[in-house]
């Protein structure tokens, strides 16, 4: 009877001692798996504060698109109304220079007034020149803010 005893006393320090090892493989698991999550969880934390930085670029930048656009469309407007003019030296051209100039004004410029459709396509390439500038910035404020994580110097 001694024999099963002591057999059956070995049995449990086995099973003890197996589960004590299971214990110890969890707590690694468990341990791997909150470190694995604090990675996770930091990873999402950076993502974030990338997309809010996005949107506060896109914001800043659409805004400032739209300021540029509404005033070339209101200097465009006014070309058309007629609120602005564009002219050209003309001092080649005798009859807009004999036209133009006072009498006894020997230093008056003379100058050609341009066709309003004229005046509007050309008041339309700085608009266009205006547009791709701000494209640019925002493209080099993406790159210096999001992948170079530099700070706005403003």
């Amino acid at each position: 009877m001694t024999r099963y005893l002591i057999a059956a006393l070995v049995a449990c320090c086995l099973l003890m001692y197996g589960g004590w090892q299971k214990i110890q493989g969890q707590a690694v698991a468990i341990d791997a798996a909150a470190e694995r999550i604090g990675t996770l969880e930091r990873a999402a934390e950076s993502r974030r504060n990338t997309q809010q930085l996005l949107a506060q670029l896109d914001t800043e930048h659409t805004q400032e698109r739209e300021r540029a656009n509404q005033n070339n469309a209101n200097l465009r407007a006014a070309v058309a109304a007629g609120q602005h003019r564009l002219s050209v030296l003309a001092t080649k051209c005798t009859a807009v220079r004999t036209a133009t100039t006072a009498a006894g004004v020997d230093d008056a410029k003379a100058r050609a007034e341009l066709d309003p459709a004229a005046a509007e396509r050309i008041v339309a390439i700085p608009a266009d020149g205006d547009d791709a500038i701000n494209q640019l910035t925002g493209l080099q404020d993406y790159i210096d803010r999001v992948c170079l994580r530099k700070q706005p110097s403003k």
